[in-house]
């Protein structure tokens, strides 16, 4: 008898896989981005948004331009002048749970800047190359010159855990100086929760109200 409750006991409960999403947003801000300044720069301090020179792409969606001090806008009265040949690394660090099913992210500096995800080098800017307005190619602070990496790009390199998003901005020719980016990736996490099914709750009812007579009847 005991063994016809257990199969009862069973059928009364579902077991259903739930999926949760989480989209984790990586954007450049003083809030989320660090600075490492290389030796010997003046007005160097903690990483601050900045209005960006005329001449860049407007701040992608979610961002804002960034630096280490107002070297955007050079009409400001506090504008810096960043020496040529000058490399400053932003990061920004983040935590990653379940399958990635989707990501991407996106990139404007001046004058360009290297892309490193956990170490790995997604893309590394060629300083050789021609900086009319910032750089002439990708990653550059136009539009035109925009850095884009999908979910085939940065998926070989992101994690569960703490992941390491690392920006090295060079300064090349000219005064203004700037990051950009911005991003999301997305996982999901499957969740097992049990729940019972309303036909399997009458079996469960019929199985114990049946098992209760019988106890009654011995």
């Amino acid at each position: 008898m005991l063994k016809k409750l257990a199969v009862v006991l069973a059928l009364s409960g579902a077991i259903t896989l739930v999926a949760k999403a989480d989209t984790q947003t990586l954007d450049s801000s003083a809030a989320t981005t660090n600075n490492s300044v290389a030796l010997g720069l003046t007005n160097a301090g903690a990483t601050q948004a900045i209005v960006g020179n005329a001449a860049w792409a407007a701040p992608l969606a979610g961002s804002s331009w960034i630096s280490f001090t107002t070297t955007g806008d050079t009409g400001n009265s506090n504008f810096y002048t960043v020496p040529n040949g000058t490399a400053v690394t932003f990061e920004q660090q983040f935590t990653l749970n379940g399958t990635i099913t989707s990501a991407f992210l996106d990139v404007l500096a001046d004058d360009t800047t290297s892309v490193v995800i956990n170490g790995n080098t997604l893309y590394a800017p060629n300083l050789n190359g021609s900086y009319p307005t910032c750089s002439s190619i990708e990653i550059g602070c136009l539009a035109s010159t925009e850095g884009v990496f999908n979910t085939a790009q940065l998926l070989p390199y992101l994690i569960n855990g703490v992941n390491t998003l690392d920006f090295t901005v060079y300064q090349k020719a000219g005064s203004s100086f700037g990051l950009d980016y911005a991003g999301a990736i997305t996982t999901d996490t499957d969740h097992r929760v049990t729940t019972p099914e309303p036909g399997s709750l009458a079996l469960l009812g019929a199985g114990l109200l049946g098992f209760a007579l019988l106890k009654f009847r011995s």
